[in-house]
């Protein structure tokens, strides 16, 4: 009997030895390749956060149209950009840390036509400050907020506390 039961748990010690081969170093892979689009997610909607603090900066009278005119362009060439760092179980369901609505992969369309609209609205407000024309830049700006930026946050995304 003792040796029955021997023979039983080396073979469960090698059905698990062979199960972490097969299936351990592709979960580390997974979580590794999640973490980097995580990051790389983050620092796109980051650095177009700071771009339109910088936009409305020279609303307000701070900075230059030129710093202004190189923010606009962060987010026009940002934009195309956002589908690639949302791969599929990235979002709130699959992260706690997440923002990101699962409704994302459900409507995959309309996210990457707001992706496109936001890099159309930029490119708008990019025209906008090359004018010269401060009520055009203004109703610009106010657009890539809220039809850009906020079109899609408003569906999109859930800011956590």
């Amino acid at each position: 009997m003792r040796i029955s039961k021997l023979k039983w748990a080396a073979v469960w010690a090698f059905a698990f030895v062979v199960a972490f081969a097969a299936f351990g170093p592709e979960r580390v892979a997974m979580a590794d390749g999640h973490g980097k689009v995580m990051e790389e997610r983050s620092k796109l909607m980051k650095g177009m956060g700071g771009a339109m603090r910088t936009l409305k900066g020279y609303l307000e009278g701070r900075g230059s149209a030129e710093e202004a005119g190189e923010a606009a362009a962060v987010i026009a060439a940002a934009a195309p950009k956002i589908p690639d760092v949302f791969p599929p179980d990235t979002g709130m369901g699959a992260d706690p840390k997440s923002e990101t609505k699962d409704v994302v992969w459900e409507k995959w369309d309309d996210f990457t036509a707001a992706s496109a609209l936001l890099a159309d609205k930029a490119a708008a407000l990019k025209t906008a400050l090359a004018s010269g024309d401060a009520g055009a830049v203004g109703a610009a700006f106010g657009d890539l907020g809220k039809n850009g930026c906020g079109g899609c946050h408003r569906v999109f995304r859930e800011k956590r506390n």
